[in-house]
């Protein structure tokens, strides 16, 4: 694909937070891309933009970078997707993109392959399965929808998930929009102190502990599988969230378990709920106390923070059962499919991740497909459903 035009603009993310978007144009198209912000990040992940007084000054410095940098190199150039990324890589210098920032090196990545994309003739997805070798296949979406933990609520556990397998993607979606509702519903009747509120990913904020939560999700769980269908309970407990450096601290539900004591309570929760997923059960280095719950749970022990999309760690990620993937971690896409593939070929369930700060970019829906991942982790509604509605459309292309 030739660029002939390449330019940057500070947008708002749904945090009304800045973030870029890069737009690129050739002979005869346009495309644009933008990137999501997570709340926190942790240490073993790109940096999201390069250092300065606030994330204002920090977004526009990175803006510049690309401007300055990055363009001159791949403006009135012929260039492939792959080939921008290394770009970008050779421009910044530094492992974790310090200078030109993951966030701005997202943007760039993902216009490439939309503009790959235009020049291909193929939908997004089938691009970003060309681009990087992948067969492109349909997800489970996976919904938050209760949160707790740092996100607000009176559990300790961050996010409580559901996904549904009816045989149609579309179905999926359209089923789980429905569970969504109906767990309103519930909460209006079983908790006191519910209100409506929603977390910045639109999961409703409940007073309930963490039991009583599942309870309310077992409910739904029964109504959906007495129509026929496989439900997946999770629970992402965003343990770095947790942990003081010696043990794990519950502040909502008064507990202080020991590394022992806290796979234990998660090993019985699980068994206790029937959950199918556990994400980041323990703090982000502590690869044997993930291998040690999963060899003692029929869950699949799932790392975020721990792998943090980054290919190095996930070399130490033998035994555990699956991963998070969410690509402004990486920074490129390059960087992202190569922590997909290191997963593959451990054996692992590859979820794709949306960020707490999302734009109203539909990419990530083909992202997801594109590289075949198991699940898509878009949220439920607001925002997220721009992701959802991406996720029908490509629907139509594999059940017509």
């Amino acid at each position: 694909m030739k660029v002939k035009e390449a330019s940057v603009r500070v947008v708002l993310n749904s945090k009304a937070e800045p973030t870029l978007e890069v737009e690129l144009r050739g002979a005869g198209w346009a495309v644009r891309a933008s990137s999501p912000s997570g709340t926190s990040a942790g240490s073993h992940e790109a940096q999201a933009w390069p250092r300065a007084g606030t994330v204002d000054e920090a977004v526009r410095v990175s803006a510049e970078k690309l401007r300055k940098e990055v363009f001159p190199e791949i403006v009135g150039r012929d260039v492939e997707p792959a080939e921008v990324d290394g770009i970008i890589e050779e421009v910044d210098g530094t492992p974790r993109l310090e200078r030109i920032g993951g966030n701005a090196a997202l943007a760039l990545s993902t216009a490439a392959v939309k503009a790959f994309a235009w020049e291909q003739g193929v939908p997004l997805f089938e691009a970003v399965g060309e681009a990087f070798g992948f067969e492109p296949g349909p997800v489970k979406p996976l919904e938050n929808f209760i949160g707790g933990g740092a996100h607000g609520g009176a559990s300790d556990i961050q996010e409580y998930l559901v996904a549904v397998e009816t045989g149609d993607m579309r179905e999926d979606v359209l089923t789980l929009s429905w569970a969504y509702r109906e767990t309103k519903k519930l909460l209006e009747e079983r908790d006191p102190w519910f209100e409506g509120a929603l977390t910045l990913e639109s999961a409703y904020v409940s007073g309930l502990k963490t039991d009583g939560v599942f309870e309310v999700l077992g409910a739904v769980r029964e109504a959906l599988e007495s129509a026929g269908y496989r439900v997946f309970l999770g629970a992402d407990v965003a343990a770095n969230e947790l942990w003081d450096g010696e043990k794990y601290v519950w502040r909502k539900e008064g507990l202080e378990l020991s590394p022992e004591e806290q796979g234990e309570f998660l090993r019985t929760l699980a068994g206790r709920y029937g959950l199918y997923y556990l994400e980041d059960p323990f703090h982000e280095d502590a690869f044997e106390d993930f291998r040690g719950l999963q060899g003692r749970t029929e869950a699949v022990v799932t790392g975020d923070d721990l792998f943090a999309t980054n290919p190095a760690r996930l070399e130490r990620g033998e035994g555990i059962g699956g991963v998070i993937i969410k690509p402004n971690q990486a920074g490129t896409l390059s960087r992202a499919v190569e922590a997909v593939r290191s997963a593959r070929e451990r054996g692992m369930v590859v979820t794709v991740s949306h960020r707490s700060g999302e734009t109203d970019d539909p990419f990530l829906a083909h992202f997801a497909v594109g590289v075949g991942a198991d699940f898509a982790k878009v949220g439920a509604a607001g925002i997220r459903t721009v992701k959802l509605n991406e996720l029908l459309r490509i629907g139509e292309l594999f059940y017509p």
